[in-house]
């Protein structure tokens, strides 16, 4: 029993510090601005020189200017788009989330793993590694 009372007792602490961790609100505000479609205030939560990679590192995009140009156009042409967060790790500046994407309501959501990395309150790199 006090074995059992420990594990929860961690685990408990585990998701609080995951929760508190400031990466992780820096991802789960993009997260939320994504849903919104709402491009300005999703691309604020990226550095200037925001890198995105299919993992392990081949560049898929460099630079806020063509993130908003990607992502602005999926805004504006998926009014279904919704993200919905499975599974989230956060360490230090690091979230790995598990994404379900719904782009169609009609459509079965499509799975990703995708890995952020926080700097100076920025997303500077992020890393697509399963879609």
């Amino acid at each position: 029993m006090k074995k059992l009372l420990i594990f929860v007792l961690l685990s408990v602490s585990f998701a609080t510090a995951q929760e508190n961790n400031e990466a992780a609100i820096i991802v789960q505000k993009q997260v939320e601005a994504y849903n919104a479609r709402n491009i300005q205030a999703f691309s604020a939560l990226f550095s200037d020189d925001v890198k995105m990679y299919d993992f392990p590192k081949k560049l898929r995009s460099s630079g806020k200017a063509e993130l908003e140009k990607r992502f602005g156009q999926m805004f504006k042409n998926t009014p279904d788009l919704f993200s919905y967060i499975e599974d989230r790790i956060a360490s230090g500046n690091t979230v790995i989330d598990h994404e379900k994407v719904t782009f169609k309501k009609d459509e079965p959501a499509k799975e990703f793993i995708v890995m952020y990395i926080v700097e100076n309150d920025k997303i500077t790199e992020v890393y697509y590694i399963k879609r």
